[in-house]
């Protein structure tokens, strides 16, 4: 029997690209489009379990505890050919004491033990392994025989977690609590009251044999109707509160509803494509996108699959933002429509007594002009890319920080303000002033298409980074490179405070000090408040350079 599933709201959307993913990564053109619906055999639900999990191993591997312990079984080799060093035993005890320590005797994982055959017992192998100490005047090779004897502990761990069923429920148990909780939860493998341990079984008995039944059912009697999809359905039990912060429970609130009767029911198809809202999304470190781009079924699968491929493309996950910003500027026909961008995001430690407290969906319209800068910038964008900062101890992506604002319709001064700083105060020291300068001009852009600096062009920067560069040129060769970071902090201060008087003050006595003329484009600075911090953040870049180039001249 063919099932049509046609594209609706974000999360249903969500839900139909995680089917078709998964669908297609187990047999290619299992799914026919049409326009804005999509078309599959029911026979292809068979094994749908299997198919569901397998997909997200394969995305998500490399990213799961898993693959820690596992990923150990190259240094095995490694290091039983050689003499063990002092740093090679630093690496088994940490790995010791960080990974198998840590993971063998979680909660997570002792509940898979039951499904995996192996000639070792997980648990009573961590209680046994310990780190090797040496004692005081002990050399490594007085414990060669121990290092030996747990390097092959070892060996035997990583074989039962690598062996079929291993890999298949470690990973499942892995993929329940860091990807499949950020878009359902409360019911199968994820109701803490469930009597099915088996976690394949849990889901194909929740979500896959409702289907079946359903479509072999006699229907002619059942007298209500799918709130998505207008199929026949026999009860109204299949609510929304399974899906993260979207239902609510209609046994204790049948006030949401009209007349205290909750008709916001699905059938059971569409309750398999919202299980599949996780896969559906992409997820790095706890963020995930989706882009909503409904003008066809295909288009909707193709963005999404592109932008999941890019970020899992390398070994090293890459930025969840930074990949966005790549396809849009990339797919130039996106300039052409508005687009809806999804955003599920975790803040804080996870509350027990409101799990989904922490998780929240944020959206954007790409508009037009948003998407026109970030094409426009795709050359600043490269130079920064994986470039970090340092605030108050804490490593941030400034390619990401950018992206993010820019998609929250935020201007960039503070981010602008934040990064100088740090650069001036040398928590930084290793981000560039070409970083910096990139981060002003995509600022510009973005200002210039909300309607600010009509009358300036980008050169006005240029001219300002310049004027910089040379005024720093000044003051060494008068033996006063020290003074530079006092005046850049009083400069920074007065750009934040808008304070035109306090800023101008400062230039001028640094030109006065140095016996040169005042550049026009100084004086340029002082018209409205948006390009008084343009100019003045672009001089103040040219300040932080290293070393000025004849060559250079300005806009690198």
């Amino acid at each position: 029997m063919e099932i049509k599933i046609e594209i609706g709201n974000w999360q249903y959307n969500a839900g139909i690209v995680g089917l078709v993913s998964i669908l297609d990564n187990f047999q290619k053109n299992s799914v026919r489009f049409e326009e804005n619906s999509i078309y599959f055999d029911s026979k292809e639900l068979e094994n749908f379990e299997e198919k569901y999990f397998n997909y997200l191993i394969k995305v998500y591997e490399k990213t799961l505890s898993w693959h820690k312990i596992v990923s150990f079984e190259n240094k095995i080799s490694y290091f039983k050919g050689k003499e063990i060093d002092e740093n090679d035993l630093k690496e088994i005890n940490t790995y010791i004491k960080d990974i198998l320590k840590k993971y063998l005797k979680s909660s997570s994982y002792v509940t898979a033990y039951d499904f995996i055959q192996g000639d070792i017992d997980p648990i009573k192998e961590e209680k046994n392994l310990k780190p090797i100490i040496l004692k005081k005047n002990e050399k490594i090779s007085d414990k060669s025989e121990e290092i030996k004897e747990t390097l092959d502990k070892i060996e035997n761990i990583i074989k039962y977690f690598t062996s079929e069923n291993g890999k298949k429920y470690i990973c499942g148990k892995n993929l329940i609590y860091t990807i499949i909780k950020n878009g359902w939860g409360g019911v199968s493998f994820l109701n803490a009251q469930t009597k099915e341990k088996d976690i394949y079984k849990d889901f194909k008995n929740y979500f896959i044999t409702p289907v079946i039944d359903y479509l072999e059912s006699d229907k002619t009697k059942y007298k209500y109707n799918c709130f998505l999809c207008s199929r026949e359905i026999k009860n109204l039990d299949n609510d929304f509160n399974f899906l993260i912060n979207t239902g609510f429970d209609i046994s204790r609130k049948t006030s949401h509803v009209w007349n205290f009767n909750n008709d916001i029911t699905m059938c059971p198809i569409c309750k398999l494509v919202y299980s599949c809202v996780p896969v559906g999304f992409t997820y790095v470190f706890g963020s995930g996108i989706f882009i909503n781009s409904n003008t066809n079924a295909e288009e909707l699968i193709r963005i999404n699959s592109k932008i999941k491929a890019e970020i899992y493309r390398e070994e090293a996950l890459s930025g969840i933002y930074r990949i966005l910003n790549k396809e849009l500027q990339e797919d130039i026909k996106y300039e052409l429509e508005d687009i809806q961008l999804v955003r599920f995001e975790t803040h804080g430690k996870e509350n027990p007594k409101n799990k989904n407290e922490n998780k929240k969906y944020f959206f954007n319209i790409l508009s037009k002009n948003m998407i026109r800068v970030l094409i426009n910038s795709k050359t600043d964008f490269e130079k920064i890319e994986n470039t970090f900062y340092k605030l108050n101890g804490e490593n941030y992506n400034l390619n990401d920080d950018i992206t993010r604002k820019i998609l929250n319709n935020e201007n960039l001064f503070n981010l602008i303000h934040k990064i100088i700083y740090s650069k001036i105060s040398g928590e930084s020291q290793y981000l560039s002033e070409k970083a910096i300068f990139a981060t002003i001009k995509i600022n510009f852009r973005l200002l210039k298409e909300r309607g600010y600096m009509e009358n300036k062009e980008i050169d006005v920067l240029v001219r300002a980074r310049s004027a910089g560069k040379n005024l720093k040129e000044k003051y060494d060769s008068k033996k006063a490179e020290h003074k530079l970071q006092g005046i850049c902090y009083r400069i920074l201060n007065g750009l934040k405070t808008n304070n035109i008087s306090m800023t101008m003050d400062t230039i001028l006595n640094c030109y006065l000090y140095c016996d040169e003329g005042v550049p026009k484009i100084i004086t340029e600075m002082m018209s409205e408040e948006e390009t008084f911090k343009e100019i003045g953040y672009a001089f103040v870049s040219g300040l932080l350079s290293i070393k000025y180039d004849e060559n250079d001249k300005g806009g690198n």
